[in-house]
């Protein structure tokens, strides 16, 4: 999972997805390779609303191995923190998250944020892992104004790296004013990016119930489209 920027959900939305898969009895784990800011002294708000999540038998060491201070992009919190990344480094415990289960990746920030030192994002380490893992990408947006320029680049960069788009949720994470771009926003943006939307979420995650189970049967039916041959 990967949003077209920060603060755009993807968390809560990864809570909703395991909660739904959950629901209808499919083990799942959850991993974030790098959580930053918002510091308790010990961990990294995502890292600990991540945490929450552990089940299925998932080593809870292994939903967030690496978390720092600052609020900034991966490789620099973890330059600042004097534990700069590898993508071998992220790719080992990754590999390590697998067995008889559905595996949900969440990124930090966007699909091409800077997570190691030599600054490879989540689409270079799920790049390398998509042959053999198949991994397929749930794109988190938001319906107000620019939308659509950061969902179509988010898309087209994710599709030129070989990395199958599952769809898009619309997120809202913050109040919207509507307008005639948010109002239009989900069918703009399925003609402009040929990407289903899966799920239309309202701020407040008003409906909470019926929202995960929604979420997770449009994602379990897009992936069996995806990997139908």
């Amino acid at each position: 999972m990967v949003g077209t920027d920060t603060a755009i959900g993807k968390t809560a939305i990864t809570t909703l997805l395991v909660q739904g898969l959950r629901a209808v009895r499919r083990p799942v784990w959850v991993h974030k390779p790098v959580a930053c800011g918002d510091w308790d002294g010990h961990t990294a708000e995502d890292g600990r609303l991540l945490a929450a999540l552990v089940g299925d038998g998932q080593p809870l060491v292994s939903i967030c191995p690496w978390q720092f201070p600052t609020a900034a992009s991966p490789h620099l919190a973890a330059e600042i923190a004097e534990k700069p990344l590898s993508l071998a480094m992220l790719r080992a415990v990754l590999d390590a998250v697998q067995g008889a289960n559905d595996v949900i990746v969440e990124g930090a920030g966007g699909l091409l944020a800077p997570l190691t030192s030599a600054r490879e994002s989540i689409a270079d380490l799920l790049g390398e892992l998509s042959g053999d893992r198949g991994f397929a990408l749930l794109i988190v947006t938001r319906p107000d104004l620019g939308t659509l320029n950061h969902t179509a680049l988010t898309v087209e960069a994710a599709r030129r790296r070989g990395l199958s788009v599952l769809g898009l949720v619309l997120n809202r994470p913050r109040p919207v004013e509507e307008s005639e771009a948010t109002t239009s926003a989900a069918r703009e943006l399925f003609a402009l990016c040929a990407a289903p939307i899966l799920a239309d979420i309202p701020y407040g995650l008003g409906q909470r119930e019926q929202l995960t189970a929604d979420l997770a049967r449009a994602v379990l039916e897009a992936a069996a489209q995806t990997s139908a041959p």
